[in-house]
C-alpha cells in the first residue's frame, strides 16, 4: 500500500512538472512569434504593446504557474517534515501539544446526576436510567455545575450488599436512595466518594491531565474548571481512556 502511494506522489510531481514546463513554453514562444512578428513583419511595429500590455500579461500567467508549483512543493515539504518530527515525540510530549479545551468532553454533553433532583431517586431507578447504561462511573453535580460526587456503579452494588448484611428486606432496599448511600454508607463507601476524580485549570494541557490522574489514587476523570479549583462551575471532563487514545496519535 506504502509503495502505490508513493508512486502515486511521484506521478503527480512529474505530472505537475509537464504542466508547467508546458505552459512556461508556451507563453514564451508566443511572446517570441508577436515579438517577431510586430519588429519584422508588421508594417507599424508597436513596442509600446509589447512592453506595456503583452510582457506583463504573460509574466503574470507565468507567475501564477510557478506560484502554484513551487507553493504546493514548499507545502508537501513542510507537511512531511512536520509529520517526521511528530513521529519522533514520545507520548508526553505528543499530550503536551493538545490544549484541555480543545479535548474535553463538554459540560453539556457530560451525563450526570443533579444532586438536587436525584438524592431522593431510589438506587435502583438510578442504576436503570438508559443514558448511563454505557457508563460506569455517576458524577453527581450541584446547582451551577459544582461538582459534588463521583459514584462508581461497584459503589452502589456495596452499599446494597451492606444494607444486605443488615437484614434489609428486599422491599427496603428497592426504597434506598442517592442520599441514602451518601449519609449512610460505611467508612470504605465514604471514602470511594472521595476518590477517582481530579481537577484542573481550563488553560491546562493534556498532559497536566495525565499527571493529575497519576497524582490521586484510582483516579480515571480529571474535571475542568477555571482554574483548576473544585468550588468552580464544571467546564469540561477528560477521562483516561481520552488520555490513551490522543497519546496513540
Amino acid at each position: 500500500m506504502k509503495y502505490i502511494q508513493n508512486n502515486r506522489k511521484e506521478e503527480s510531481w512529474v505530472l505537475r512538472n509537464i504542466i508547467a514546463l508546458i505552459i512556461t513554453g508556451f507563453v514564451v514562444g508566443v511572446t517570441i512569434l508577436i515579438a517577431v512578428y510586430l519588429l519584422f513583419v508588421a508594417k507599424d511595429p508597436n513596442l509600446d504593446f509589447i512592453g506595456k500590455s503583452l510582457l506583463p500579461l504573460w509574466g503574470t500567467w507565468i507567475g501564477t504557474v510557478l506560484a502554484f508549483y513551487f507553493g504546493k512543493a514548499n507545502f508537501e515539504a513542510a507537511s512531511k517534515s512536520y509529520q517526521d518530527v511528530i513521529r519522533t515525540l514520545t507520548p508526553d510530549e505528543k499530550i503536551a501539544q493538545l490544549p484541555v479545551k480543545d479535548i474535553m468532553i463538554p459540560f453539556e454533553k457530560i451525563e450526570s446526576l443533579a444532586y438536587e433532583v436525584d438524592k431522593d431517586v431510589s438506587i435502583s431507578n438510578i442504576l436503570n436510567y438508559v443514558r448511563f447504561n454505557k457508563y460506569n462511573r455517576f458524577a453527581v453535580f450541584e446547582n451551577k455545575n459544582i461538582f459534588k460526587y463521583m459514584i462508581h456503579r461497584s459503589t452502589f452494588y456495596q452499599f446494597i450488599a451492606q444494607k444486605v448484611d443488615e437484614n434489609l428486606s428486599n422491599v427496603e432496599i428497592k426504597k434506598l436512595t442517592l442520599l441514602n448511600l451518601i449519609e449512610g454508607g460505611n467508612n470504605d463507601i465514604k471514602g470511594m466518594l472521595l476518590k477517582g476524580y481530579n481537577f484542573i485549570s481550563i488553560k491546562a494541557n493534556l498532559l497536566d491531565a495525565k499527571n493529575a490522574i497519576e497524582a490521586m489514587t484510582e483516579c480515571q476523570d480529571v474535571f475542568v474548571t477555571e482554574s483548576g479549583k473544585s468550588t468552580e462551575p464544571v467546564l469540561g471532563l477528560i477521562t483516561n481512556n481520552i488520555i490513551m487514545e490522543k497519546a496513540k496519535i
